[in-house]
This record gives C-alpha cells, structure tokens and sequence, in this order.
C-alpha cells in the first residue's frame, strides 16, 4: 500500500470513529437506525471533510486532517438535521423573499 492509500484510509476510520461516536452514547435500542446513523455520520464526513480541510486548512498535517473527519463525522449529522428543521421552517418565507426580488421588474 502506498502512502496515499494508508492516509485515505486512516481519514475513513476516523470518520466511522466520529459516526459511531453519536450512536454509542444514543439511548435508542434500535440496532437498524444505529447503523442507518453511523453511515448517514460516515457518509457525511467523507464528503464534508475533504472540503474543509482543502478550503480553509491547506497542507495541515494527517492527524488535524483525522481529527476534522473525526468532528465531523461526530456532529455532521446534528447539523445536517439542524439545518433541515431552519430551511422547514425559514426556506419558504427566504424563497418568497429571493422570488419577490427578482422577479419585480418583470412584467412592466
């Protein structure tokens, strides 16, 4: 294995660390929505973590790199949540809002 391979991996088990982090401490004794959880955790760590690592932490070391995964993979599921129940709840007076905007000039 090559060095690029090792450092993949070691982000991906730091990311199923992070998602499996959330459900061990999850009072539910729901072995299907634990798992559901912990590769929902895992899938967003591997997709949001690289992201932030390459945008706002450029050549930082394997463990920061790790640790990033690892964050969010713990809390990246709270927050996609989170930011589910704001666009519920804000996302259609936003969108009015936005459409309005643009769409004033129109028809005159």
């Amino acid at each position: 294995m090559d060095k690029a391979a090792i450092a993949d991996l070691w982000l991906l088990l730091a990311s199923v660390a992070g998602a499996i982090m959330p459900v061990a401490m999850y009072t539910d004794k729901s072995q299907g929505r634990a798992v559901v959880r912990v590769v929902c955790g895992t899938l967003i760590a591997v997709f949001l973590a690289p992201l932030i690592e390459k945008r706002y932490m450029t050549d930082t070391d394997l463990d920061v790199q790790a640790a990033v995964s690892f964050l969010v993979g713990c809390f990246g599921l709270n927050l996609t949540v989170l930011g589910q129940k704001i666009l519920a709840d804000y996302g259609e007076i936003v969108a009015k809002r936005l459409l309005g905007r643009l769409t004033k000039g129109v028809g005159k």
